[in-house]
């Protein structure tokens, strides 16, 4: 994923404007702006720096597969241009990707939050792929997991079909179901 990505989710993620940041990393406002949209690609140095100020760091994760942070950057990018089968693709590869690895990096590929997607339904959903992905082996969750953007405060009945809704219903996992999604389980797994 290209610095730009990386360093705009790092700050969304954290709530700080470019300004802010620049001013906290002692560099004008239009270098975190460049580096953000691309036109200028930092080095690891300066972009470790830079995350630094942010109260993160770069680091290594022996594993190709992508971070749930780039999934949702992924997902945000197919809901602005209305695409909203691509966006579930990439929600069933996330959850299959998540269920392929060792605990360890699963749980280093979703330590991070996701940056918002544009859809609040698909902040949740995500949010409840991982915390399934991470509950059903009894591994350790994010602290944002826990943050109230991340569950619905009306549920989403992914399911259009009133009888598939009702059967879905009975077999959404509990962790979907604490982020406000109703979703069969069967659904997230790819054929």
């Amino acid at each position: 994923m290209p610095a730009a990505a990386l360093l705009r989710s790092a700050r969304i993620n954290r709530g700080v404007t470019q300004r802010a940041l620049a001013a906290s990393c002692r560099i004008h406002q239009p270098g975190i702006s460049a580096i953000e949209s691309g036109a200028e690609d930092a080095t690891v140095g300066r972009l470790d720096g830079i995350l630094a100020h942010l109260g993160s760091r770069l680091t290594i994760i022996p594993t190709t597969l992508r971070a749930a942070w780039e999934v949702a950057t992924d997902i945000g990018v197919h809901l602005a241009v209305k695409d909203e089968r691509s966006a579930w693709r990439e929600i069933i590869q996330l959850n299959d990707d998540l269920r392929r690895v060792d605990g360890a990096t699963r749980v280093a590929l979703v330590i991070n939050p996701p940056a918002p997607t544009g859809d609040v339904r698909f902040d949740a959903l995500i949010a409840g792929v991982i915390d399934c992905a991470l509950t059903d082996d009894a591994l350790p969750l994010p602290t944002w997991l826990q943050e109230s953007k991340y569950t619905l405060s009306e549920p989403w009945d992914v399911e259009e079909v009133p009888s598939l809704r009702r059967d879905a219903r009975r077999n959404t996992p509990a962790p979907l179901v604490l982020h406000g999604i109703y979703l069969d389980r069967s659904v997230l797994v790819s054929v």
